[in-house]
């Protein structure tokens, strides 16, 4: 068959969708993409001419890929499937969107391939695990397949997917993931959610060998000779500390690329800072969420001190190792000096960049729930939860205009103190459009100059500003 993905621009090739091309060409099966922030969107669809559409996608960008599919289908005739964490959490989009035809829920490569020879006719839909499908104008849910527990099984992700934007493809800093699942249960994301639905189908935290990993990572430097940096994508890479000091032993000698990974402040120290440096580890994320105790632990389940937190950051500094930390304002039952503090914490910490978001109570996560029951917002709001979290925010809570507006003067605010000195002042001028301007530049600049510091020509430089400011994401 021939399948047309969809992905949302060319700042990352997204993993996900890589890897389910990357079964789908296994399969024997002709793979595409098309970039819906791209003109030739409509073009790309007409001239390959798709069986089947397919796209992955989280709840809020639903909405752009939903309308892209409408759009494609007045000219294409091809069957449409979405995925990801929209779909797995809300199936109920099957029947709320006429243009889809098929949604997957949960891990996607096996249930892919299995809808693939369905729609070839060896299989019926009814034996295609974790999808859901109309029969007879009725909604059929299919039960879902067991996690795979041996990922070193699964081939490594589709590199030459959006090869028909290779001139304009980032080809310098490659995404890659070492393993699945997270054993927390942070308010504000979906994972619990994700376990009561995978409950005794398998493991929820599995990694991939120390060897499957590089094998990929070698496979890319001989492939890729513009190759300069690696971007893990696991939501904790030091989950697993044995894996990791493993894994920093080999790299070094065999693959030796500067490379970025994500923390976790209770699962590091010194010896772990100073073992993910001496690899190449050049940046780090981590999340600190927020300053009070009672906000971040009893609203967030971060479960965390603040004492955690500094000794972290700490450590992470003194390794020589760029700190970006990650920091969610606007909560709920949080005020506009609860939000300061947070400011004020990492002015105390002092990162190379300080990412900030306003929390979005996505349906069904544990913080959406209280949301509701406590009145701050309406069930039917949920619906209109932005497709970013850097925008605005969708509680009642007091003082929103102005904490919107410190979220945009962040970062600045630690970097440059006379702006924190005048902060109070600014974040009551309606000044949303600077604001918002000053933001992208300044987090553009970090982003670029110390999160990810690779070499690019001025060429390079001028299409990825363009490609940066077209995102809809940042």
């Amino acid at each position: 068959m021939k399948v047309l993905f969809l992905v949302h621009d060319l700042i990352t090739v997204p993993l996900g969708v890589s890897y389910v091309s990357s079964m789908a060409r296994q399969a024997g099966h002709s793979v595409m993409a098309a970039v819906l922030n791209e003109r030739d969107l409509l073009e790309v669809a007409r001239g390959f001419a798709p069986d089947l559409v397919a796209f992955g996608c989280t709840t809020g960008f639903h909405r752009k890929y939903l309308e892209a599919v409408r759009e494609i289908g007045r000219s294409v005739d091809a069957l449409t499937v979405m995925g990801g964490a929209h779909p797995t959490f809300f199936p109920e989009v099957l029947e709320e969107s006429a243009e889809l035809d098929f949604i997957i829920r949960g891990e996607a490569e096996d249930s892919f391939i299995q809808l693939l020879e369905a729609l070839e006719g060896g299989r019926g839909l009814d034996s295609v695990g974790n999808l859901v499908f109309r029969r007879d104008g009725v909604i059929v849910h299919n039960p879902l397949l067991p996690l795979r527990e041996d990922l070193d099984s699964i081939p490594f992700p589709d590199r030459e997917l959006l090869d028909r934007y290779s001139e304009r493809l980032n080809r310098k800093a490659v995404f890659a993931i070492t393993g699945r699942g997270c054993p927390y249960d942070c308010s504000y994301c979906f994972n619990h959610a994700y376990k009561e639905l995978y409950s005794g189908l398998g493991r929820m935290c599995r990694r991939r060998s120390v060897e499957n990993v590089l094998q990929e990572l070698e496979d890319l430097r001989i492939n890729n000779p513009k190759l300069q940096m690696i971007v893990f994508q696991d939501d904790i890479f030091v989950l697993d500390r044995d894996w990791v000091l493993d894994f920093c032993r080999e790299y070094r000698r065999r693959v030796g690329l500067p490379f970025h990974c994500h923390l976790r402040a209770n699962l590091v120290d010194r010896e772990i800072a100073a073992r993910l440096r001496e690899a190449g580890c050049v940046s780090v994320k981590m999340a600190i969420e927020f300053a009070s105790d009672r906000l971040r632990n009893g609203i967030l389940n971060r479960n965390m001190s603040r004492e955690t937190i500094l000794e972290a950051c700490s450590a992470v500094k003194e390794a020589g190792i760029v700190l970006v930390t990650q920091n969610i304002l606007g909560i709920p039952t949080g005020t506009m000096e609860d939000d300061l503090e947070t400011l004020d914490l990492n002015c105390v910490i002092h990162p190379d960049f300080a990412f900030a978001t306003l929390l979005q109570p996505y349906p069904r996560t544990a913080i959406g729930r209280f949301c509701v029951e406590e009145g701050f917002m309406r069930a039917e709001d949920a619906d209109s939860a932005p497709d970013s979290f850097f925008n605005c925010s969708i509680l009642d809570i007091p003082d929103r205009p102005e904490r919107e507006r410190l979220r945009k003067l962040f970062a600045l605010d630690i970097e440059f103190p006379m702006l924190r000195d005048a902060v109070d002042e600014l974040v009551t001028l309606p000044l949303d459009r600077l604001y918002d301007l000053m933001d992208k530049l300044w987090k553009g600049y970090c982003i670029k100059q110390r999160e990810f510091p690779y070499r690019l020509t001025a060429g390079e430089y001028l299409r990825s500003v363009v490609t940066y400011f077209r995102s809809r994401y940042y």
